[in-house]
């Protein structure tokens, strides 16, 4: 289990696949804690220099990708590539030569809980209705998602302008991005930051109607309305080489959409139904995108992270072992041969 920025080392599921005698690793990229810095070809690298440590180190024939909310994208970019290597440098232009670096394919990808790519997910999440990237209280308040005159269910005319007028933002962000590499190079300056305002503002969050699941309104951070504004919202800190390399839907070579067509692997998408982060719909989609076969369970009323829902874990785990031996994955418990590499 791997995720391009957060700490998976003490992930809830390793727990319980251990305990259900199925040996699992955490492995955290280079960018843990530090996602404003976050470049998913490096982070995929990384990633493959864990599945070798597996096969080559520790002995195991047969490694599983488990690709849990956004590290199902990057499980997903990673497969593609060692499976097919195309990617020469990232989408800023630094050296990133997949061809070169020997990746070694997982035997299979379980995605769980997982969303498309982190670009798409802020393709939908970020608010459009920001007039000035400089300043997060100027707006264009005929597209506040947070308007006190806004009802339930929203106009689908308005949704499909408000889609739009996300994308134009999206877009109006890669542009000034790509202008920027030109001055760093010349500056000598390895990158520059910045702030992306108004982050959390789905309409799915507010109108159940919308891709309808069990989730309850609201998003993964609680209130939308409040968590738009916060410190810590999704995308909030970036950087120009992050920006194009993770959440450019433009740019970004980490797009689940784009990679399992090239992913032959036998694959298990798992949607979470009152997920309020991963939707439904999405899973649908990166289902059908896969080659046959693959396969889609829905796990009804679960949510992201399982909370307060005791029950739900044991039903995620047992449910990937069923996945694991209906299709001829061979489950023995390793033990480490020597305590180095049990503290490896």
């Amino acid at each position: 289990m791997c995720h391009p920025a957060s700490n998976f080392l003490s992930h809830f599921i390793l727990r319980a696949l251990a305990e259900d005698g199925i040996p699992a690793m955490g492995l955290n990229t280079r960018y843990a804690n530090n996602e404003p810095a976050l470049i998913m070809e490096r982070a995929a690298f990384d990633l493959g220099t864990g599945i070798r440590w597996m096969k080559e180190k520790l002995g195991f024939e047969q490694v599983i990708l488990l690709g849990f909310s956004g590290g199902g994208s990057l499980a997903s970019f990673y497969q593609s590539q060692a499976l097919n290597p195309t990617i020469t440098c990232t989408p800023a232009g630094d050296p990133a030569e997949f061809a070169g670096a020997d990746l070694i394919p997982a035997d299979a990808l379980l995605l769980v809980g997982a969303h498309p790519g982190r670009a798409q997910v802020l393709r939908h999440w970020i608010d459009p209705a920001v007039t000035d990237e400089t300043d997060p209280f100027a707006g264009d308040s005929a597209l506040d998602l947070f308007d006190e005159s806004r009802s339930t269910p929203i106009d689908h005319e308005w949704i499909a302008t408000y889609r739009s007028a996300q994308l134009e933002r999206m877009r109006r962000i890669d542009r000034w991005a790509l202008d920027q590499l030109p001055a760093l190079e010349k500056s000598g300056a390895s990158d520059r930051a910045f702030v992306v305002h108004r982050t959390v503002a789905d309409p799915r969050f507010v109108d159940l109607s919308i891709d309808p699941s069990d989730r309850a309104t609201g998003s993964m951070y609680g209130d939308p309305r409040r968590a738009n504004s916060a410190a810590g919202g999704l995308a909030r800190f970036s950087t120009v080489r992050n920006w194009l390399s993770t959440w450019s839907l433009d740019n970004t070579n980490a797009d689940a959409f784009k990679d399992l067509p090239h992913i032959t692997t036998p694959t298990l998408v798992m949607s979470l139904l009152a997920d309020q982060a991963a939707f439904a719909e999405d899973s649908r989609l990166m289902h059908r995108a896969l080659p046959k076969p693959s396969t889609l369970v829905e796990m009804r009323h679960l949510n992201h992270y399982l909370v307060n829902q005791p029950d739900g874990l044991a039903d995620v785990v047992s449910e990937l072992r069923r996945w694991l031996t209906d299709n001829d994955f061979e489950l023995q418990e390793h033990v480490p041969s020597s305590q180095q590499e049990m503290t490896a």
